[in-house]
């Protein structure tokens, strides 16, 4: 499945100066430093409650399959993705791996593993905008024209690359715009983010029923 894809958050939908192609390679100790700030203030977001819609395409479809859903991210607790159209299910990713909830309660998990790392364990440091630590798990290309910037990441070991072949993400601001990821030519999952809260500090009950 590719419910671990939709994985980011923050408001807002594309904007029409967003560039349109990747930018330089971003090099540790580098050109890099020009984009701290932005990634400095994406991870000062702390808790994060959005609305999302998920987008996939298929080499057998012509038009996409839409899912909606509502998004949560903690630091501590990961990232939870509760799909409530067109079928209720929860998809937790976390330090601990990823979780599949469906609307009757049946799960099913598969931990993480550091030896064969899958795409869902290396979005965490994505989730938090760990710019040192993405620089190891991925090539990235950054892009900026005026307020809007995109951001390309593609995966430095064959292991994640066989989940996942690019990773762009979009912006305007300090915000998060629009997400798309490749998994080949014909297989790609468009992200658009709907409203946002962020510094948000969840309920015991969210925890409990989101999160694990």
């Amino acid at each position: 499945r590719l419910c671990f894809v939709l994985c980011l958050f923050f408001v807002g939908f594309a904007h029409a100066g967003v560039p349109t192609a990747p930018g330089p390679e971003l090099v540790a100790g580098g050109n890099d430093a020009a984009w701290t700030p932005l990634f400095a203030a994406l991870a000062a977001q702390g808790g994060v409650r959005s609305t999302f819609t998920e987008n996939r395409w298929f080499s057998v479809r012509r038009e996409p399959v839409v899912l909606r859903g509502e998004l949560r991210h903690s630091d501590e607790r990961g990232l939870s993705l509760h799909y409530t159209q067109p079928e209720e299910q929860l998809c937790v990713v976390d330090a601990k791996g990823l979780m599949l909830r469906d609307a009757k309660g049946r799960t099913r998990t598969m931990a993480a593993d550091p030896h064969a790392p899958r795409m869902d364990a290396a979005l965490l440091p994505v989730l938090r905008f760990d710019l040192p630590a993405l620089l190891k798990l991925f090539t990235l290309r950054a892009a900026r024209d005026g307020d809007d910037w995109r951001l390309d990441f593609v995966p430095r070991t064959p292991e994640l690359a066989r989940h996942l072949s690019t990773l762009t993400v979009e912006g305007f601001g300090e915000r998060v715009s629009r997400l798309e990821f490749r998994r080949s030519a014909k297989q790609r999952v468009e992200v658009l983010i709907g409203e946002t809260q962020t510094g948000v500090t969840f309920t015991a009950e969210e925890e409990k029923r989101f999160f694990r």
